[in-house]
């Protein structure tokens, strides 16, 4: 019996010792630090194979350095541990757009709405790539859902408003426009 104690106090310490190396890894990251962010996400990740959080945030990690390829590589594994992990997929579909595979970016971000449709940034993002198509209608509803998720969500506007200049609605897209600047003024034009 005491050996049972032992052998279930070692999984339960280490569990808790990968949460530790995750939030410090985001905490670095957040503070700019990203070598050392990817170092301890690593490190969570080896304590817990199959911590989809860390593989995630090790992800965007990556992203930010460049590395769209280990992006991607650790979003995948964040999926495999994790089907359910809508914001694996999107930041998937993120780097795949940054490497301009725009069909599996809105396939990813197709994936992501399925499992949380109420995520107003993945409508905005897939709205990028539809336009990055050139299917404005796909993208002006993308980004029309994506403003009723979040009516003050200024990149949306402003994206709304560069989809509705392709279409030839300059009226429209003013009007986008002048919203997504009174919401933040970086999208004065």
């Amino acid at each position: 019996m005491a050996v049972a104690v032992c052998v279930m106090a070692v999984p339960a310490a280490s569990a808790q010792n990968s949460v530790s190396y995750f939030n410090s890894g985001v905490n670095k990251y957040k503070r700019g630090d990203l070598a050392g962010a990817i170092t301890d996400l690593t490190k969570a990740i080896q304590l817990n194979p199959t911590y989809s959080k860390a593989y995630t945030s090790r992800g965007v990690v990556k992203s930010a350095q460049g590395d769209f390829d280990g992006a991607i590589r650790d979003h995948t594994k964040a999926i495999e541990s994790d089907p359910g992990n809508a914001g694996a997929y999107s930041n998937r579909g993120a780097a795949y757009r940054e490497k301009g595979n725009i069909t599996a970016a809105l396939s990813d971000y197709s994936a992501a709405l399925s499992i949380d449709p109420n995520d107003a940034n993945a409508y905005n993002n897939r709205g990028v790539a539809q336009q990055d198509l050139g299917r404005y209608d796909a993208a002006i509803a993308d980004f029309t859902k994506a403003i009723s998720l979040n009516p003050v969500y200024a990149e949306a506007y402003f994206n709304r408003g560069n989809c509705k200049t392709g279409k030839g609605d300059a009226a429209g897209a003013a009007k986008d426009w002048a919203r997504a600047a009174e919401l933040n003024p970086r999208f004065k034009r």
